[in-house]
C-alpha cells in the first residue's frame, strides 16, 4: 500500500515549488523592462524540474493504464512484471533533473541579471528561491527524493497486483490498481498544476530573450 504520509510529503513538496515558481512570476515584469539573454538560462533551469515531473506524470499513467485499458493486466502482463521488477524507479531516476545545474545557472548566469534589475530586498528573496535549503537547487532534498519514494512504493504495489494476476484474480488486481491511483491522483494533480505554471513562465523568459 502507498504511504498516505509520502503522498502529503509528496503534495507539500510539489506545492513548495510552486510558491517558489510565484516569486519568480511576480516579479517578472521588472525582468520585462530590462530583459537579459539570461533569460535563456532561467528557462533552462526550469527544464530541470520539468524532467521530474514528467517522468513520474508518466510512470504514474502508465500504472493505471494497466487498469483502465480492457484486459491490459492480462495482455501486457509483461509491462506488469517490469513495473514490478524496478523499471519506474529507474524511469524516474533516468528522467530526473539535476539541481547542481540550477544553482550552477543562477549563481553564473542570473545572479548578476537580478543585480541589475532588482532591489537588495527583492534579490535576497530571489537567492532564498533558488539557493537556500528548501529552494529550486535544493529540489534533491525537497522534491526528487520523495518522488522516487513514491515509485518505489509502486513498485512494491505492482508486486501485488502481479500476484493476484498469477492467482487469475483479474478483477481484485483492477480493482488494487485503481486504489493506488487514487491515493496518487492529488499528487499528480499537484504536479500538473505546477507544470503550467512552469510553461507560463518558460514562455515568457523566451520572449523576454527574443528581445535582447
Amino acid at each position: 500500500m502507498i504511504d498516505p504520509i509520502t503522498t502529503i510529503a509528496a503534495v507539500g513538496a510539489v506545492k513548495k515549488t510552486d510558491e517558489a515558481l510565484g516569486v519568480i512570476g511576480k516579479l517578472l515584469g521588472k525582468l520585462r523592462a530590462q530583459p537579459d539573454i539570461a533569460a535563456v538560462k532561467l528557462s533552462a533551469a526550469l527544464d530541470e524540474i520539468v524532467k521530474t515531473y514528467r517522468a513520474v506524470d508518466q510512470a504514474f499513467d502508465i500504472y493505471v493504464s494497466l487498469a483502465v485499458d480492457e484486459n491490459a493486466l492480462t495482455t501486457r502482463s509483461q509491462e506488469l512484471l517490469a513495473i514490478a521488477g524496478g523499471s519506474l524507479s529507474v524511469q524516474v531516476e533516468e528522467g530526473r533533473g539535476n539541481s547542481s545545474k540550477i544553482s550552477n545557472i543562477y549563481q553564473i548566469h542570473l545572479k548578476r541579471w537580478f543585480a541589475r534589475v532588482f532591489n537588495q530586498e527583492e534579490q535576497l528573496e530571489l537567492e532564498m528561491t533558488f539557493v537556500w535549503g528548501g529552494g529550486l537547487a535544493d529540489v534533491d532534498n525537497s522534491l526528487f527524493s520523495v518522488l522516487t519514494n513514491l515509485a518505489m512504493q509502486l513498485e512494491n504495489e505492482a508486486k501485488d497486483v502481479l500476484e493476484l494476476v498469477i492467482e487469475n484474480r483479474s478483477d481484485e488486481a483492477r480493482q488494487s490498481v485503481l486504489r493506488t491511483y487514487r491515493v496518487l491522483a492529488p499528487v499528480q494533480r499537484a504536479m500538473a498544476e505546477t507544470m503550467q505554471r512552469m510553461f507560463a513562465l518558460k514562455d515568457s523568459f523566451i520572449k523576454i530573450a527574443e528581445t535582447t
